[in-house]
């Protein structure tokens, strides 16, 4: 049961990584991947339905088991957002060609990079160069082959193209170590587009950060039973509903200036996804407000999972107490995404924290990133790892 519970929620993480890929890249064998990822979430859906009904003894074990069958429901309809997302190049649908070069305005960015002849990174395992940059390297291709969550024992050879994904500030440091110089991003002004397209991307790109960040939110709200964080899912969900209603009204006025039915079709379907991933995060953390426990196993499920999310409280004097968000190095050298920042001054939540934000004693993060990561931020400071009644550290 945990096993597969794990698998669920990589499966679908992975294939929303890949579904973005798959639009910014203009690369048809992520769709594809997609869709064949797709057939493996079903089985292990059914799976794990299975597996519940059986195990599913006594009134308290029935009522903790259904809360995580709503929990792989929701991430199930994640993955079929994913789906929606990818089918936008594989069946030729579009978007803007200018929505293909803001991607360093999302969050969490994803990164298309050749290897060159002259690369320090050539002969380097993965799993070095992920430690070293902070970036994580989701898929890779090799003499016309894609490998999907290539094992971090590869090393690199020149010509190989990696698709990484990580903070932002992370992502120098991926570029000067692989290609040794730092890309220069496109400015907006350079994109020349319409007023009216330019809104829409805007939005989209917004929504697109929304989407990650309610999924996030809702993860954390169950691994650490968390009313509060819960509460911010359906913050989030609120504002996405006013963005839907804002982008499709953009997009019907964008229709006047345009003859290309396909582009719109393109905008309209991924801001009809984003919204629906946001809506599967409001039904996991409906799980937590609900008030019903959640079963020992989906927490030791979670901890086994590529991507871990985890909870700590800045303690007075400790290593991160009154530096920036770009001071403490955990995005950029260790490739650890603050989700969120309660702030202990005023007790309100900040969401993907900027780089001048300073980190002060009494503050709680929410942070993800790889397993040996947060392992190693232990040993800086005190980590949570389980959650306990309250949800505080």
């Amino acid at each position: 049961m945990k096993d597969i519970i794990t698998q669920m929620k990589d499966t679908s993480e992975l294939m929303l990584d890949l579904a973005f890929s798959t639009i910014l890249f203009e690369e048809d064998y992520f769709a594809e991947e997609v869709l064949e990822l797709e057939e493996k979430m079903t089985e292990l859906c059914f799976k794990a339905r299975e597996v519940i009904i059986q195990a599913s003894k006594g009134i308290k074990e029935v009522e903790s088991l259904s809360a995580v069958l709503q929990i792989i429901q929701a991430a199930e309809k994640v993955s079929n957002a994913a789906v929606e997302i990818a089918t936008i190049e594989l069946r030729d649908i579009g978007l803007p060609k200018a929505f293909f070069k803001t991607i360093h305005l999302i969050e969490e960015t994803i990164t298309s990079l050749i290897v060159p002849e002259n690369s320090a990174a050539i002969g380097k395992r993965l799993e070095y160069i992920e430690k070293e940059t902070g970036m994580q390297i989701i898929t890779m291709k090799r003499d016309g082959q894609w490998l999907i969550k290539p094992d971090g024992k590869i090393t690199l050879k020149a010509g190989d193209r990696l698709i990484a994904k990580g903070p932002f500030e992370a992502l120098s440091n991926f570029e000067v170590f692989v290609l040794g110089k730092h890309v220069m991003i496109p400015s907006i002004s350079e994109l020349m587009e319409p007023d009216s397209q330019r809104r829409i991307r805007e939005m989209l790109v917004e929504m697109m950060n929304l989407s990650q960040l309610s999924v996030d939110l809702a993860y954390s709200s169950t691994i650490f039973y968390n009313k509060e964080i819960a509460e911010e899912v359906l913050k989030v969900e609120e504002k996405m509903n006013c963005m839907q209603e804002t982008v499709e009204h953009e997009i019907l006025l964008f229709a006047k200036v345009t003859d290309n039915v396909k582009l719109l079709r393109g905008l309209l379907r991924l801001a009809w996804a984003l919204e629906t991933i946001t809506d599967a995060s409001v039904e996991m953390a409906k799980v937590v407000l609900s008030g019903v426990a959640l079963h020992p196993i989906f927490v030791s499920a979670m901890g086994e999972s590529d991507e871990v999310i985890s909870k700590i409280e800045v303690k007075p004097n400790s290593k991160l107490d009154g530096l920036t968000v770009a001071e403490c190095g955990l995005q950029s050298d260790m490739g650890i995404q603050i989700v969120t920042i309660r702030k202990a001054l005023t007790g309100k939540w900040e969401y993907y924290p900027k780089g001048d934000t300073k980190i002060e004693a009494g503050d709680v993060l929410i942070i993800k990133g790889s397993k040996e990561a947060i392992d190693s931020l232990i040993s800086l400071t005190a980590t949570e790892s389980a959650p306990n009644e309250s949800g505080e550290v």
